[in-house]
C-alpha cells in the first residue's frame, strides 16, 4: 500500500502544480480606474442567475447612452474592463456583466436583454441617468449572443462583434431580425473564431452591416485586458492592433449614440487605412 501511496504521489503532486499554474496564468490583471471614471458592481439577477456586473459611469455627466459589452467563451466581465473604462471616458455608460450560462448562448443574449430592461428600470441609475439610447458589443461567442440580443431589440442604435464566432448558423438567421446597423471587427481566420466563420453575415442583414479585418489580428486582441494562457492559446496580442479595434468600435459608437459627424467620416475613411481590410459580400448593404 504504501509503495503504491508513493507511486500516485507524484502524479497527483504533478497534476495539482498544472492546476496552479493554469489557474496563475489565466488570472486576469486588475486594471486602474480612471479619475473621470466611477466603477460600481452590483449582484443582478439575469435569466434565473445571480451574476456580478460592472458598471463604468462617466462622472460630470446627466445622462449617457449604455452600451453592454459582453465577453466570451469561458471568460468573464474582467478581460472587458478595458473597454468599460474606455467607454465611460467617452461619456457613455458602459455595463459588462458576467453572462450567466457557459454554453447556452441564447439564454446569455436574454440575460443581455434582461440587463437592458433592469438597467432603465426607473431609479436604478441616477448619475448619470441612462438615455433612451442603446447599443450591445460583444468579443467571441459575446459577439454571437449580442447579435441574438440584438434580434430582439426594436430600439437599439447599434451592436458591434469583436471577432464574433457563429454556432450552427444561428447568427446569421437572427441577422433577419435585427433591424439596426451592425459593425463587425474581424481578426485573421483561425481555430478560435472558426475560421472567421462570421463574415458570411454580410450576405443576411436586413440592417446596414460593415466588417473589417483587422490584419494579423489574433482572436484575443479585442480583450482588454487579456491573460498569458490566452495568448499562449490564441496568438500573441498587440496594443497597436487593440488600438485599431478601439478606433473603429468608438467611432461606431459616438456616430449612432451622439450623432457626431466626424466618427461616421472615420468609419468612411476605412478603406484608405492600410492596416485594415474593408470586406464585401454579393448583395450586402454598406454600413454608415
Amino acid at each position: 500500500m504504501k509503495r503504491l501511496l508513493h507511486h500516485l504521489r507524484f502524479p497527483a503532486l504533478a497534476f495539482a502544480a498544472l492546476i496552479i499554474v493554469g489557474s496563475c496564468a489565466n488570472r486576469v490583471p486588475a486594471l486602474p480606474v480612471p479619475k473621470d471614471v466611477l466603477k460600481r458592481t452590483e449582484k443582478l439577477v439575469l435569466q434565473g442567475s445571480e451574476v456580478p456586473v460592472d458598471f463604468y459611469l462617466p462622472r460630470s455627466v446627466g445622462k449617457a447612452p449604455v452600451v453592454i459589452v459582453a465577453h466570451g467563451f469561458t471568460r468573464n466581465r474582467r478581460v472587458m474592463a478595458g473597454w468599460g473604462n474606455l467607454l465611460a471616458q467617452n461619456g457613455m455608460i458602459a455595463v459588462v456583466p458576467n453572462l450567466p450560462f457557459f454554453t447556452h448562448h441564447t439564454r446569455n443574449a436574454r440575460a443581455i436583454n434582461d440587463l437592458i430592461t433592469l438597467v432603465h428600470t426607473p431609479g436604478h441609475l441616477t448619475q448619470p441617468a441612462p438615455s433612451d439610447a442603446v447599443a450591445i458589443m460583444g468579443h467571441s461567442a459575446g459577439g454571437y449572443a449580442a447579435v441574438l440580443a440584438a434580434s430582439h431589440e426594436k430600439h437599439l442604435r447599434c451592436w458591434i462583434g469583436l471577432d464574433p464566432v457563429d454556432f450552427d448558423d444561428h447568427g446569421q438567421k437572427a441577422l433577419a431580425s435585427v433591424q439596426s446597423p451592425g459593425l463587425m471587427l474581424l481578426a485573421e481566420p483561425g481555430a478560435w473564431n472558426r475560421q472567421a466563420n462570421a463574415e458570411p453575415w454580410l450576405n443576411h442583414a436586413a440592417a446596414p452591416l460593415k466588417a473589417l479585418r483587422i490584419q494579423h489580428s489574433t482572436h484575443c486582441d479585442p480583450e482588454n485586458p487579456s491573460t498569458p494562457l490566452a495568448r499562449f492559446v490564441c496568438g500573441a496580442t498587440d496594443p497597436g492592433r487593440l488600438a485599431i479595434y478601439e478606433k473603429y468600435a468608438l467611432a461606431m459608437l459616438r456616430h449612432h449614440l451622439f450623432g457626431d459627424a466626424a466618427s461616421a467620416e472615420v468609419l468612411k475613411q476605412a478603406a484608405d487605412d492600410k492596416h485594415v481590410s474593408v470586406l464585401t459580400a454579393p448583395g450586402a448593404k454598406k454600413a454608415d
